[in-house]
């Protein structure tokens, strides 16, 4: 697995958590079993697998140059979208999403100019960032990088990966799912009993999440630094799973008479075990089944940033639409689904993609037009 090769079904993977976005966003519409279904099923999978791909692709891109020019680079990838994201693109969507879920006429307000500059903490914070809270996260991690990968390579780090590998796969696995799931309910307690309390509330969500996610993408950069490791992590381990998944979905009939810190405690550990199980078992699939590129895989990896970027405004446009024609919310869903990726696939490739400003404005991408011959 060559560090400069292309790792298609990593590729693949990331693509796919990050068009997943126009299903789970598309069920805010509700909140019946079948909507609340999908949410549950994203939250056991999407971000956690997204957080660790990235982390491998982000070592990579790291070890290819200075921690300064990485730097640089993931601040004009991350947080330039998401600026111009927040200002652009997300007051429109709360406006439309408000008038969809209220059908309140007062929404108005914000075209007549509620909406713009100055904006309060909470909007910026709590509702403006909406799917963009990401691009925050990972710069955070950016930041992080250095010190991950020169913890990885250091003497300990070096001595651990060796010991590691000395046992057999399966306790391999089981070891390293430890890990993860004892950092993040570390982490989980810092940000709860640390970090939340001391600050404004419209930024609990943004501070608990990249707290909770940090383990998964520190997972991604010491896998690329060892790649043993790396593999290890491709195995869908089926007793693990059940093991593991049993104890997670019963904890609430069993742990409720604990005190609260071991109840919470245990209920980390045994979630973020059985994500981080759920993400190897994702990649050892896409593994099998994404063998080598393909136009197709190249077409979406090209055009997934913009997808992510406009999915939400689109989704909320095509529901208020629907509303004129029917108020079953099973046929807004679908039209969702079936209109929104080709009108998202359309943005990028028709309009973003053609114009080298929106490709730095939406994208953070530097794209030189051809010079003629």
């Amino acid at each position: 697995m060559g560090g400069q090769q292309r790792i298609y079904h990593l590729d693949a993977l990331r693509c796919f958590c990050m068009l997943f976005g126009l299903a789970l966003h598309g069920a805010t519409i509700g909140n019946g079993p079948f909507f609340i279904a999908i949410k549950d099923a994203s939250d056991h999978f999407r971000m956690a697998t997204f957080f660790l791909v990235s982390g491998f692709f982000s070592a990579m891109v790291l070890s290819r140059g200075g921690a300064g020019d990485f730097i640089r680079n993931r601040a004009r990838l991350l947080l330039l979208p998401m600026l111009i994201g927040t200002l652009l693109l997300n007051p429109p969507t709360l406006w439309l999403i408000r008038l969809f879920h209220l059908g309140d006429p007062q929404a108005t307000g914000y075209v007549n100019g509620v909406w713009r500059l100055p904006i309060s903490p909470s909007d910026f914070w709590g509702l403006n960032l909406l799917h963009l809270w990401f691009l925050a996260t990972l710069f955070v991690y950016a930041l992080l990088s250095p010190m991950l990968l020169a913890l990885a390579g250091a003497r300990p780090g070096v001595a651990l990966a060796g010991m590691l590998m000395r046992v057999p796969g399966w306790l391999r696995l089981v070891l390293m799912t430890g890990a993860v799931a004892l950092c993040v309910t570390v982490m989980r307690a810092v940000s709860d009993q640390l970090l939340v309390p001391r600050l404004p509330e419209p930024m609990h969500f943004l501070v608990r999440a990249t707290m909770t996610y940090f383990a998964f993408f520190a997972a991604g950069a010491i896998g690329f630094r060892h790649r043993d490791l790396f593999e290890t992590m491709h195995r869908l381990f089926w007793p693990g799973l059940l093991l593991v998944g049993a104890a997670y979905v019963l904890h609430g009939q069993w742990a409720g008479a604990l005190p609260h810190a071991l109840e919470r405690a245990s209920y980390w550990l045994l979630r973020s075990g059985f994500i981080f199980l759920i993400v190897c078992g994702l990649m050892a699939v896409a593994r099998r089944l994404v063998t080598k590129g393909s136009p197709w895989l190249s077409r979406l990896t090209e055009l997934v940033y913009s997808f992510y970027m406009f999915h939400f405004l689109i989704i909320y446009i095509i529901a208020n639409l629907m509303l004129n024609l029917t108020d079953n919310l099973y046929l807004i869903f679908a039209a969702i689904l079936l209109a929104g990726f080709p009108i998202l696939v359309a943005i990028h490739e028709k309009i973003i993609a053609r114009s080298p400003l929106l490709m730095l404005l939406f994208n953070g991408k530097i794209v030189r037009r051809a010079v003629p011959a």
